[in-house]
């Protein structure tokens, strides 16, 4: 297992391929990284170009758009990964998009990069994320597949997935408890409001008690007279 080309390299001895179709984020790249003090900046428009570039003289890192045609980043960092292009398939890449999604991010480092980053983008991020790829030890292992990629980068991706798919069913959940427990709170609050609706009494009854009540005082008052 190697390293890959820029571990325990200084800021100021790395070479930087920047592949941008975008001309004004071309410059600003360029004086970035000028005012970090690298050894070197080579700035092109197109995948192809670079990659030829790169052949020639591999650089110690390489920093390119997403987004680009006809050829993407990703397919860039797909061709540089794989066995046949060595020394370069050892170079770290670190993508800028501006569409950074999670499965974008998933993509890119399940392929092999070493970082994404989400335009717009400060100088002080850049300088951060630069330097954690030259004090990054992960090896790059040679998988089936005929592709390098980074120890232990595929474990480290299903277990987020999982910890992600994990959090998404507990949310689930808890909002079909929250919404049961409203359903069952409203039967309550609903039940509790009624009135209960009077008993309606018998046809005829308080006249029929109303008789048995003179009755039963006609013949108390007869008892008392023959007393």
């Amino acid at each position: 297992m190697k390293h890959h080309a820029a571990f325990g390299l200084a800021m100021d001895d790395i070479d930087v391929v920047v592949v941008e179709d975008s001309k004004p984020m071309q410059t600003i790249l360029r004086s970035t990284l000028l005012s970090f003090k690298v050894a070197r900046v080579r700035t092109f428009d197109s995948v192809d170009d670079a990659l030829e570039a790169s052949l020639a003289e591999p650089p110690n890192l390489i920093i390119t758009d997403w987004r680009m045609a006809p050829t993407t980043g990703y397919q860039l960092l797909r061709l540089v990964r794989h066995k046949h292009m060595e020394p370069l398939c050892f170079v770290p890449i670190l993508f800028i998009t501006a569409h950074g999604t999670r499965p974008l991010v998933d993509k890119a480092l399940r392929a092999g990069a070493h970082h994404v980053l989400v335009k717009p983008l400060s100088p002080s991020t850049l300088y951060k994320r630069i330097e954690w790829v030259l004090n990054d030890d992960r090896p790059m292992v040679l998988e089936h597949s005929g592709f390098y990629n980074i120890f232990g980068i595929q474990k480290m991706m299903d277990e987020q997935a999982e910890k992600m798919k994990s959090l998404a069913n507990a949310r689930i959940n808890h909002q079909t408890a929250v919404k049961k427990r409203a359903e069952v709170e409203d039967v309550v609050e609903e039940a509790f409001e009624k009135k209960p609706a009077p008993v309606p009494a018998a046809p005829g009854g308080f006249a029929r008690r109303a008789e048995g009540a003179k009755k039963r005082h006609s013949a108390a008052s007869r008892h008392i007279r023959n007393a």
